[in-house]
């Protein structure tokens, strides 16, 4: 009887340990998901930033670049102008690489701001729109600069 006994107490063991095992194994795969969920979140917010850097910086760029040459911002009154990217000159076709775009758009005419006459210049209302994407990965950035050109009437 004791025999039967010590042999039921080894079965008990076994199921203990096998069940034991189980709940590490279900903990471990939950760990390994999680760990891919993080993993994946800190690759989307990666390509978040990324797209969103490219589009802001070319901001300051395409800003510049009209400063200098604002004949072009004179061809903006009749139509919107397609501005050629400047910081970020790659090409759409590689899904690897960021694809941009910078459109400038007239939006109106305004007061000149403090220190010009008012019946001598006025001041053109502009914006440049930059959106910058990433591949097939959906990360998208659209920034927007408001400014004013002042001329002479």
């Amino acid at each position: 009887m004791g025999h039967i006994h010590k042999a039921r107490q080894q079965g008990a063991i076994m199921l203990m340990t096998m069940i034991i095992m189980l709940v590490m194994l279900f903990s471990g795969l939950f760990v390994m998901e999680m760990a891919i969920v993080e993993e994946m979140a800190v690759s989307n917010e990666q390509r978040r930033l990324q797209v969103y850097q490219v589009a802001y910086s070319e901001l300051d760029g395409q800003y510049e670049y009209l400063v200098a040459n604002s004949s072009v911002l004179l061809d903006a009154t009749a139509a919107d102008v397609p501005l050629t990217i400047i910081q970020n000159p790659s090409s759409c076709s590689d899904p690897t690489q960021v694809c941009q775009t910078a459109t400038l758009r007239y939006i109106g005419e305004a007061p000149p701001p403090p220190g010009y006459s008012l019946g001598k210049f006025v001041g053109l209302m502009f914006e440049i729109d930059s959106v910058a994407t990433l591949g097939t990965t959906g990360a998208r950035s659209s920034q927007t600069l408001g400014f004013t050109y002042v001329t002479s009437l």
